[in-house]
């Protein structure tokens, strides 16, 4: 069992007192500090070098994300905050989970054990290659929702971020590449059709030719098809082959 070496950051000593109560009870989490301000987090993390920080968005001095635009950070974080509306600005510095006050022991342990399945699943360069039945944690509005896999019709490119969409019509922002997800994704079942479009093959109802060196895809619960080259659609025959 891994165990992670983590920060108590919140303005308020009454929480840090009952985060740390609750934690007590998982022999993975070690609480080495307690910080309520930026300044005296920054200081703790430079030195400390925490797996894990527990942080509130409201501190004495500033903002958890205040906190991280000060520091260079690669551990995990597990926001505990009693705003919601922050939960999008969570998602994109990567953290673990986003729990509302008050927490209770059954949100912090699926958090904790959100944790520890990330760490196991993880590979030796650092990139976890995805499974069809797996379930991700991505956002939608201001809310974070745990979507599946097999549920996924298409990704997007937007930007510098990418949208997921799935079969119910709902669409959630990402701030993966392309790329990223075009390895990760179970290539038995995703392909990349252009430079800005991953599509699901589960979703494909059906393909036409117009040309030598165009074809139309129709996937399910999009109207308008999608335009793909020759060199593309051989991919997609060479899969259902």
């Amino acid at each position: 069992m891994n165990t992670y070496q983590a920060l108590i950051i919140d303005d308020e000593r009454l929480a840090r007192i009952t985060l740390s109560d609750i934690l007590a009870d998982y022999p993975a989490i070690k609480i080495i500090g307690e910080a309520e301000s930026v300044a005296d987090s920054v200081n703790l993390i430079t030195r400390l070098n925490p797996d894990l920080l527990f942080l509130d968005i409201q501190l004495s001095d500033g903002t958890g994300f205040d906190l991280l635009n000060k520091i260079n950070y690669s551990g995990n974080i597990i926001f505990i905050t009693a705003y919601d509306e922050f939960a999008i600005r969570a998602f994109e510095v990567n953290a673990i989970h986003y729990l509302m006050k008050p927490v209770s022991h059954k949100q912090l342990g699926e958090a904790i054990s959100r944790l520890e399945r990330k760490d196991k699943e993880k590979e030796p360069a650092g990139i976890t290659n995805y499974k069809y039945s797996d379930r991700l944690l991505l956002s939608c509005g201001n809310h974070l929702n745990f979507i599946k896999i097999l549920s996924i019709t298409k990704i997007t490119a937007a930007g510098d971020y990418t949208v997921i969409h799935t079969v119910d019509g709902k669409e959630f922002i990402d701030s993966k590449t392309m790329t990223e997800w075009e390895s990760r994704l179970p290539e038995n079942h995703f392909l990349r059709i252009n430079r800005s479009t991953i599509i699901n093959f589960d979703a494909i109802e059906k393909t036409e030719q117009l040309s030598v060196n165009l074809v139309l895809i129709t996937v399910k619960g999009i109207s308008q098809p999608f335009r793909i080259s020759r060199s593309y659609y051989k991919k997609i025959r060479e899969k259902f082959s």
